[in-house]
């Protein structure tokens, strides 16, 4: 039951920040339905752990493994990590090439005051 609360609390959580991401014009409205469907997901597991078992049946039979189901979602969190950390090293450089033109700009402009 405390496991149904605390996950509850993360998804109203998480939806409220995307819904204002959204709100704000900072998340596109796509990204919002994935955060806010996928949290509905996680909290209806959360407190009806019991509808995993059908659905696990309905969709990969009744002779695969709740341990082949966690494998893939391990894949998919490894994946979803290798797209961020790609994203963030991207922005990084982004943001050295604009600081380093900004270092430049401003030095050539104290030159050209002293001249």
């Amino acid at each position: 039951m405390i496991a149904s609360a605390i996950v509850g609390f993360l998804a109203a959580l998480v939806i409220a920040k995307s819904y204002d991401e959204f709100r704000h014009g900072r998340e596109p409205f796509v990204v919002f339905l994935f955060w806010l469907f996928t949290w509905i997901g996680v909290a209806w597991a959360a407190i009806f752990p019991a509808s995993l078992d059908i659905v696990r049946e309905k969709i990969f039979g009744p002779s695969t493994g709740q341990g082949t189901i966690l494998g893939i979602g391990l894949v998919f969190l490894l994946f979803l990590s290798y797209r961020f950390y790609l994203k963030a090293d991207r922005i990084e450089r982004r943001v050295d090439h604009l600081i380093s033109d900004l270092a430049i700009q401003e030095f050539s402009t104290r030159q050209k005051r002293e001249e």
